[in-house]
Protein backbone atom coordinates (compact mmCIF):
# COMPACT_ATOMS: atom_id res chain seq x y z
CA UNK A 1 0.00 0.00 0.00
CA UNK A 2 1.60 3.62 -0.53
CA UNK A 3 1.60 6.60 1.56
CA UNK A 4 -1.65 8.06 -0.13
CA UNK A 5 -3.77 5.50 -0.22
CA UNK A 6 -2.74 4.79 3.31
CA UNK A 7 -3.62 8.49 4.57
CA UNK A 8 -6.94 7.67 2.56
CA UNK A 9 -8.01 4.92 4.59
CA UNK A 10 -6.83 6.57 7.94
CA UNK A 11 -8.62 9.50 7.13
CA UNK A 12 -11.80 7.88 6.13
CA UNK A 13 -12.06 5.85 10.04
CA UNK A 14 -11.32 9.13 11.69
CA UNK A 15 -7.78 7.33 12.85
CA UNK A 16 -4.70 9.76 13.36
CA UNK A 17 -1.80 8.78 11.49
CA UNK A 18 0.14 8.54 14.62
CA UNK A 19 -1.96 5.28 16.47
CA UNK A 20 -1.96 2.81 12.99
CA UNK A 21 1.25 0.73 13.19
CA UNK A 22 2.55 -0.43 10.05
CA UNK A 23 3.98 -4.28 10.18
CA UNK A 24 6.58 -4.61 7.96
CA UNK A 25 6.01 -8.18 6.04
CA UNK A 26 9.45 -9.07 6.06
CA UNK A 27 8.99 -8.48 10.05
CA UNK A 28 6.18 -10.83 10.02
CA UNK A 29 7.95 -13.29 8.21
CA UNK A 30 10.58 -13.71 10.78
CA UNK A 31 8.02 -14.22 13.92
CA UNK A 32 8.97 -17.37 15.11
CA UNK A 33 7.36 -19.66 17.88
CA UNK A 34 8.60 -19.41 21.46
CA UNK A 35 8.61 -22.97 23.13
CA UNK A 36 11.10 -24.81 25.46
CA UNK A 37 11.15 -28.27 23.73
CA UNK A 38 10.21 -29.28 20.14
CA UNK A 39 9.93 -32.33 19.69
CA UNK A 40 9.53 -33.69 16.15
CA UNK A 41 8.17 -36.87 14.36
CA UNK A 42 8.24 -38.01 11.01
CA UNK A 43 5.12 -39.40 9.79
CA UNK A 44 4.18 -42.40 12.07
CA UNK A 45 0.76 -44.18 12.38
CA UNK A 46 1.29 -43.87 16.33
CA UNK A 47 1.68 -40.55 16.24
CA UNK A 48 2.46 -38.58 19.43
CA UNK A 49 0.38 -35.35 17.61
CA UNK A 50 -2.85 -37.79 18.41
CA UNK A 51 -4.32 -38.01 21.71
CA UNK A 52 -3.66 -41.43 22.84
CA UNK A 53 -1.43 -43.91 24.30
CA UNK A 54 2.09 -42.87 22.67
CA UNK A 55 1.20 -38.95 23.54
CA UNK A 56 0.52 -40.05 26.81
CA UNK A 57 3.67 -41.53 27.55
CA UNK A 58 5.65 -39.00 25.43
CA UNK A 59 4.37 -36.48 28.08
CA UNK A 60 5.14 -38.92 30.86
CA UNK A 61 8.88 -39.26 29.58
CA UNK A 62 9.53 -35.62 29.20
CA UNK A 63 7.42 -34.59 32.36
CA UNK A 64 10.29 -37.00 34.55
CA UNK A 65 12.73 -33.97 33.19
CA UNK A 66 10.31 -30.94 34.17
CA UNK A 67 8.67 -30.21 31.36
CA UNK A 68 5.16 -29.46 31.40
CA UNK A 69 2.69 -29.97 28.63
CA UNK A 70 2.65 -25.79 27.59
CA UNK A 71 6.75 -26.02 27.82
CA UNK A 72 6.18 -28.77 24.81
CA UNK A 73 5.52 -28.31 20.94
CA UNK A 74 5.22 -31.84 18.92
CA UNK A 75 4.82 -31.50 15.22
CA UNK A 76 4.87 -34.12 12.59
CA UNK A 77 6.93 -33.93 9.37
CA UNK A 78 8.54 -35.17 6.26
CA UNK A 79 11.98 -35.95 6.77
CA UNK A 80 13.19 -33.11 3.90
CA UNK A 81 11.77 -30.60 5.32
CA UNK A 82 13.38 -30.32 8.24
CA UNK A 83 15.47 -27.13 8.21
CA UNK A 84 12.34 -25.36 6.80
CA UNK A 85 10.18 -25.98 9.94
CA UNK A 86 13.29 -25.53 12.25
CA UNK A 87 13.18 -21.84 11.00
CA UNK A 88 9.83 -21.65 12.20
CA UNK A 89 10.37 -22.01 16.02
CA UNK A 90 12.62 -20.77 18.45
CA UNK A 91 13.02 -23.44 20.82
CA UNK A 92 15.75 -23.79 23.47
CA UNK A 93 15.59 -27.62 22.32
CA UNK A 94 14.49 -29.85 20.20
CA UNK A 95 14.03 -33.54 20.19
CA UNK A 96 14.05 -35.55 17.03
CA UNK A 97 12.00 -39.16 17.58
CA UNK A 98 12.66 -40.70 14.40
CA UNK A 99 15.35 -42.87 12.93
CA UNK A 100 15.70 -40.74 9.39
CA UNK A 101 16.36 -37.11 11.72
CA UNK A 102 19.54 -36.18 12.45
CA UNK A 103 20.73 -33.46 15.13
CA UNK A 104 22.53 -31.03 13.69
CA UNK A 105 23.31 -28.32 16.46
CA UNK A 106 24.18 -28.78 20.61
CA UNK A 107 20.58 -28.23 21.70
CA UNK A 108 18.94 -30.48 19.30
CA UNK A 109 18.66 -34.45 20.66
CA UNK A 110 18.15 -37.62 19.10
CA UNK A 111 16.30 -40.78 20.32
CA UNK A 112 13.42 -43.38 19.66
CA UNK A 113 9.76 -42.35 18.85
CA UNK A 114 7.92 -43.12 22.40
CA UNK A 115 5.82 -45.73 20.27
CA UNK A 116 8.98 -48.02 19.90
CA UNK A 117 9.80 -47.75 23.42
CA UNK A 118 6.51 -48.94 24.44
CA UNK A 119 7.21 -52.07 22.94
CA UNK A 120 10.70 -52.72 23.42
CA UNK A 121 11.84 -52.03 26.78
CA UNK A 122 15.59 -52.18 26.05
CA UNK A 123 15.30 -48.66 24.44
CA UNK A 124 14.30 -47.19 27.82
CA UNK A 125 17.63 -46.25 29.09
CA UNK A 126 18.77 -45.15 26.40
CA UNK A 127 15.97 -42.70 26.47
CA UNK A 128 16.70 -41.89 29.44
CA UNK A 129 19.96 -40.76 28.97
CA UNK A 130 19.00 -38.31 26.04
CA UNK A 131 16.45 -36.63 28.61
CA UNK A 132 18.68 -35.80 31.02
CA UNK A 133 20.81 -34.40 28.27
CA UNK A 134 18.01 -32.44 27.34
CA UNK A 135 17.41 -31.45 31.25
CA UNK A 136 21.07 -30.35 31.07
CA UNK A 137 20.24 -28.52 28.35
CA UNK A 138 17.23 -26.52 29.57
CA UNK A 139 19.18 -25.24 32.81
Amino acid sequence: MNASLRSHYLEALSMPKFLHVQAKVQDLNELKIDTQCLVIETKNPHSFCQIGKTQDFLFKMLGAIKLKEYDIKCISINADNLNQILKQYNAKTVLLMSSGLKPSLYKHFSTHHPSEILTNEQFKREAWEVLKKVKQCLK
